[in-house]
């Protein structure tokens, strides 16, 4: 409860902007779109809501060859804004609560945590991609659950990963409704530059659409606690386990609007 304490008192203050380099090797979406080409087939990787194959299904009805595995060397992190969050009315930034996920290369190699992939035809791979509009895109290492340190990968798969604030606001034409959502209540604008202080913390609504399907019949418990264990919040510090343990049932008890109920429930 202290340290929830620290991230609220965090979240009174202005935000200070962060610097954060660029990922090595991520790409934009018309970049992985050339890469794979028009025919065949792409491998996507979902970690969060798109960790149920329910879920990954309704996002991506031509979705196949759905599987589970883990990457390693990454992290799965609540740690930027994301811009749907304000237009479909579901953010608190009174609060902070206006985090989505991305996952981030982590210092530590051995660290990491359970993902999603499947399958998608190349002729869908632009519409997908395109409406991730904050995100790059690298390509990473789908390693078997339950495989030792020393296992080798099945598989790769195409998985977000954290821009540049540089290439969402102004390459892609952004600014204008970052700047719409955010200034008023922040001072300034970023999306990739809440720094460990910031007191970001999870969109109520989307981080519950999130739990609810790692939760999912058919889920392996290893994916629903690997979710909860290795999902950390802008400070790199606490695990959604506990800050859910802390915050007495604030975010399961969050519901989404009744238009969005569909959308956002598992």
């Amino acid at each position: 409860r202290a340290r929830a304490s620290r991230t609220l008192c965090a979240a009174r203050a202005m935000l200070s902007a962060t610097a954060v380099p660029p990922v090595p090797g991520a790409l934009t979406a018309s970049e992985v779109v050339a890469r794979v080409g028009a025919s065949g087939v792409a491998s996507i990787i979902g970690f969060g809501s798109l960790l149920s194959e329910q879920s990954a299904q309704s996002t991506c009805p031509s979705a196949s060859r759905f599987r589970l595995g883990r990457v390693r060397g990454w992290r799965r992190v609540f740690g930027h804004p994301a811009h749907i969050f304000f237009a479909r009315g579901i953010a608190r930034p009174d609060t902070r609560e206006i985090a989505s996920l991305c996952a981030e290369p982590s210092e530590d190699a051995a660290s990491g945590f359970v993902v999603a992939a499947f399958d998608v035809p190349a002729s869908e791979l632009p519409a997908l991609l395109e409406r991730e509009e904050e995100f790059n895109f690298v390509e990473v290492s789908i390693y078997p659950l339950g495989g030792g340190a020393s296992s080798p990968p099945e598989s790769t798969g195409i998985m977000c990963t954290r821009a540049t604030d540089e290439e969402v606001l102004d390459r892609r034409g952004h600014r204008a409704k970052y700047e719409a959502a955010l200034s008023p209540h922040f001072g300034s604008v970023t999306v990739w530059g809440w720094g460990a202080d910031s007191g970001l913390r999870p969109c109520p609504v989307y981080c519950r659409h999130c739990v609810l399907a790692s939760q999912k019949p058919g889920v392996p418990k290893e994916a629903a606690d690997s979710f909860l264990d290795e999902t950390l919040l802008a400070d790199r510090r606490t695990t959604l386990r506990q800050y859910l343990q802390a915050d007495g049932g604030h975010v399961m008890h969050t519901l989404p609007p009744p238009e969005l109920k569909a959308r956002y429930n598992g």
